[in-house]
């Protein structure tokens, strides 16, 4: 069972939330203050350079100064909009647009910490919402609070799936989660209505965590949006479709990443309006291009420039977002199988002993070899590992060496890093002397079982019409003395004498010899006796 609490990061549903959200934009303080710089739209063309420069001084703000600047470009676009689209007149002028615009705002925070409150939990076959952790302050903006419904936690959320195994829930009221070991599906369907206006939204977003033959890992996210009068066919509508893909390196590494995105926007009065259609490719850290495809009815070159550094602003935090969530999956062990062997071992080896380790890892979506390396390094007790802490190539095979002592233990832990993901595992080893179980004999046949060769203990015999107990104390793990007693048909008997242990695990001989009696006249002769001792799940 896994689960992942409140986290402090914008994701695809963050940007839901903003896109709707009127409230937390506050004043800039004199750190997250928007750059000064250009116009990023110049007679319907993007200066592409003042665009990298926006999204590069976004880039190394902190997370909350990111979301705090997102928030007041989305503030100043969307309530332009609800000018531009005759929302605001619609609704009797700039103080009642104010107000509905602030109570969605506050509507959809209040959606977004009852539902961020809820981590992803996962039992086999189904996904259902775990208790609350309560740890975001609540002077944060809503989109953080919505955030914990997003990519990472439906990725994490899941890591413990079961191969072949697929679940869903509705995490809360018009958020749905789904998926399996090789996608994870969020679906956001919800609207609200007050003051006049309808707020609908709609988000789908899809990670595909495990990478492909090629390490090549994918992720997709949709958000539509939609806010009209109440009963009207006034307001506006937009979408913003994210695609990414991402490269992933031998070391199990976001290598690069990319990202082709498209951003709509239509302010419509009486179904009739402006619009604007930008759309655009970046790779891990600039822009390929952006471009203001349509742009038709009354917008401006500032709403141009709005748009398109809001859109371009979303997608570089939705890639970061969905490349971090696939991240968290790939690297987790939800990919790639590891489980190595060793012989001879790993229990009851010889002190000194050596065994081969073989690890080879493998796809845990199509069960092919996975390449990349092995490292493998002693994490507890004795002695050695060889080669330690060096990747190897996998296959990759190691040398185990037992401690020089019965009774040590050793843990070797290994861990597999390729394209396709990383994985773990480890193998215990030790030189215990495991139990010996004695079976053959001459005209007595034994069987019982041997604790600890140096120590006492008691074997039963078996002869015609009769039974014997042999009770031996050890001088030595290799000898010592023993007596007998046993009785059948009216006869009794009993002797004593002496044994020694010879030979090399896991096959020991016990050979004995005594003197004893029997209950009938002349009935006191010599004894001997030849058992075999196999060690008890050993394999040298």
């Amino acid at each position: 069972m896994s689960h992942l609490g409140p986290a402090r990061r914008l994701s695809l549903v963050a940007v839901a939330a903003l896109l709707l959200s009127g409230c937390g934009s506050g004043s800039n303080g004199p750190d997250d203050r928007p750059a000064q710089q250009g116009p990023i739209v110049v007679d319907g063309v993007v200066d592409l350079t003042a665009l990298q420069q926006l999204v590069d001084t976004q880039r190394a703000r902190s997370k909350e100064q990111q979301e705090v600047e997102l928030a007041r470009l989305d503030n100043v676009l969307e309530r332009r909009l609800w000018t531009e689209s005759g929302l605001e007149a619609a609704l009797g002028g700039a103080a009642a647009a104010d107000a509905a615009f602030a109570a969605h705002g506050k509507a959809i925070t209040g959606e977004a910490r009852a539902i961020g409150e809820k981590p992803i939990v996962f039992r086999p076959a189904v996904f259902v919402a775990g208790a609350a952790d309560p740890s975001i302050g609540e002077g944060l903006f809503g989109g953080v609070l919505i955030a914990n419904i997003g990519a990472e936690g439906i990725v994490v959320g899941s890591n413990d799936l079961k191969d072949g195994e697929r679940g869903s829930t509705e995490w809360a009221k018009g958020v749905k989660v789904s998926g399996s070991r090789e996608q994870m599906e969020l679906a956001v369907d919800a609207t609200h209505e007050s003051d006049g206006v309808t707020t609908k939204l709609v988000v789908k977003a899809e990670v595909s965590p495990c990478p492909d033959t090629n390490g090549r890992v994918k992720a997709s996210a949709k958000v539509d949006i939609s806010v009209t009068k109440t009963g009207g066919s006034t307001g506006q509508k937009g979408t913003l479709d994210v695609a990414v893909t991402g490269q992933v390196d031998d070391d199990a590494k976001l290598e690069s990443s990319d990202a082709e995105y498209r951003m709509q926007w239509a302010a419509f009065a009486n179904s009739k309006g402006s619009f604007v259609d930008v759309s655009g490719g970046m790779g891990s850290t600039k822009f390929r291009s952006v471009t203001l495809d349509r742009s038709g009815g009354t917008p401006n070159g500032s709403l141009q420039s709005d748009a398109v550094a809001l859109a371009s602003v979303y997608a570089m935090l939705i890639k970061s977002t969905l490349g971090e969530a696939a991240e968290k999956g790939w690297q987790s062990g939800r990919c790639v199988a590891l489980k190595p062997t060793a012989a001879p071992g790993p229990k009851g080896m010889k002190p000194s002993a050596t065994s081969t380790i073989n690890a080879a890892p493998r796809s845990r979506i199509d069960g092919g070899p996975v390449g990349g390396t092995v490292r493998a390094a002693l994490t507890a007790g004795g002695a050695a590992v060889t080669p330690s802490d060096s990747k190897v190539k996998a296959d990759a095979t190691f040398t185990y060496t037992a401690p020089d002592a019965p009774d040590k233990s050793g843990t070797v832990s290994l861990e597999a890093r390729s394209k396709r993901g990383v994985a773990k595992a480890s193998i215990d080893f030790d030189t215990k002397q495991g139990a010996y179980v004695a079976s053959g004999g001459l005209a007595v046949k034994v069987s019982g079982t041997v604790p600890d060769l140096a120590a006492p203990f008691d074997l039963q015999g078996q002869g015609k019409g009769f039974t014997v107990v042999y009770s031996y104390t050890p001088t030595s793990a290799t000898g010592g003395t023993y007596t007998y007693r046993g009785s059948g048909g009216g006869v009794s008997m009993a002797g004593s004498g002496t044994y020694q242990i010879t030979g090399s695990d896991p096959v020991l001989t016990l050979k004995q010899n005594a003197h004893g009696c029997v209950n009938l006249p002349g009935g006191c002769a010599r004894t001997a006796n030849v058992i075999t001792l196999t060690r008890v799940g050993s394999t040298g």
